[in-house]
């Protein structure tokens, strides 16, 4: 007898599991957010004195670059010039002169370009630490199984009762104001509602069918 009590228990738990499981999980509204990373951290006050610290490298290696290379042409020039004149030694030393002011004004522009190229990552990488550690709070906050970046088409679609745009929850973040993911979307918001109502109308129904399945199953223990 209380082996049979004892498997009726265990019926009852594993029905009641199953059941009523999965009616929690479809009640959770989002599963995940998503975000275009590029457009929040563009609208960062550090994106802009970034930018502009950018734009002072830029202008002082391209007036560099414009030095050498009108350096150059005026070599060139002196070389065109006087090339029926010169010796031959002279032609040779002005020829071997424009050679390497013309690699150096190459090399100079693909170095300009590194250096630049790993000034903005230096300059980037403290604003997406400090977004990724916001984006952290808010997945952990609101319980997200992920935050993804919907820029360059990377999700070309995304179901709007699993996902939702935390675009305004993170700026508002970054403003010092904390808005609650569910007031993120008032769209979302409603058609989340009219589920729950239609889940709330038909549970009798749902629990009528699972007491009967529960009664077959413990008479035939």
């Amino acid at each position: 007898m209380k082996i049979v009590l004892k498997v009726s228990f265990l019926v009852i738990t594993f029905f009641s599991l199953v059941f009523l499981c999965p009616q929690k999980v479809y009640s959770q509204q989002y599963q995940f957010g998503f975000l275009s990373y590029s457009k929040v951290l563009q609208t960062m006050p550090e994106y802009s004195a970034a930018q502009a610290t950018m734009q002072s490298l830029k202008k002082k290696y391209e007036e560099e670059a414009t030095y050498n290379e009108e350096k150059f042409k005026k070599m060139f020039a002196d070389y065109l010039q006087g090339q029926k004149n010169f010796p031959e030694q002279i032609m040779l030393k002005r020829q071997k002169e424009l050679q390497v002011a013309m690699e150096q004004g190459i090399s100079f522009r693909a170095d300009a370009k590194r250096l630049l190229d790993n000034a903005e990552r230096e300059l980037i990488q403290p604003l997406e630490t400090k977004l990724d550690s916001i984006l952290f709070l808010i997945g952990k906050e609101n319980g997200l199984l992920f935050i993804g970046n919907s820029d360059n088409h990377n999700f070309p679609f995304i179901h709007n009762e699993s996902g939702l745009d935390i675009t305004e929850v993170v700026l508002a973040r970054l403003n010092g104001n904390v808005i609650p993911i569910n007031t993120a979307n008032g769209v979302k918001n409603n058609s989340r509602d009219s589920r729950t109502e239609d889940n709330a109308a038909s549970t009798p129904e749902i629990k009528e069918a699972e007491k009967d399945k529960i009664a077959d199953i413990l008479k035939t223990n």
